[in-house]
């Protein structure tokens, strides 16, 4: 029983929170495209906030969904969502357009207010470590994809300049709900190994 309780895929259901996360993350693409020549600074923070907390929304249901059997699922997705709808909020209303001038921000808070909702007993540096560096991940990639490189010439080429900004997003989101469910992943494996020492 303790030997089933202790496995699980962390690899298989990180993948799997990472496509979930590119879902959700559709939304919040197809939104900002929609309002980027606007002007309004409250339809740019409503585009930026809402769409990372829709897409946080379906990426931990599909994270918590998962680990149910080791997690109760409603304190896991509220933990979650709570802590990109309160990460994402201040960096949102910092600056306009923000995962694109400074990510690491965001991905700092997230890692702050979920290790703190979340609120284990197990040590949590983990959690924080990893989501933090999934959004440092981002920001890196983010200056690739800016310095026109082969690939995004060629989408821009190919598909249209908007291509470039959906694909660079999908692969932000898959990296950060990836790095979301790893760190989520080695806090449970500690919390279940304290529990079995216990």
């Amino acid at each position: 029983m303790k030997e089933h309780t202790q496995k699980f895929n962390l690899l298989v259901i990180a993948v799997l929170t990472g496509f979930a996360f590119v879902i959700g993350g559709l939304f919040k693409t197809l939104l900002e495209l929609y309002l980027l020549s606007s002007e309004s600074f409250i339809l740019t923070f409503i585009a930026i906030w809402f769409g990372f907390l829709v897409q946080a929304a379906i990426g931990m249901a599909v994270l918590a969904f998962l680990l149910r059997r080791h997690y109760p699922f409603r304190k896991l997705w509220l933990a979650g969502t709570g802590a990109f709808a309160l990460g994402i909020l201040f960096p949102a209303l910092l600056m306009n357009q923000f995962f694109i001038a400074l990510l690491i921000l965001p991905g700092l808070l997230v890692g702050m207010f979920f290790r703190m909702l979340l609120n284990e007993r197990s040590k949590r540096d983990s959690l924080l470590f990893m989501i933090t560096l999934g959004f440092l991940i981002c920001q890196i990639m983010v200056s690739v994809f800016q310095n026109d490189i082969p690939g995004a010439i060629w989408l821009r080429e190919h598909f249209g300049p908007s291509s470039v900004t959906v694909v660079m997003h999908m692969v932000i989101d898959v990296v950060i709900g990836f790095f979301v469910a790893l760190g989520v992943g080695l806090v449970l494996r500690e919390r279940i190994k304290n529990q079995m020492q216990a």
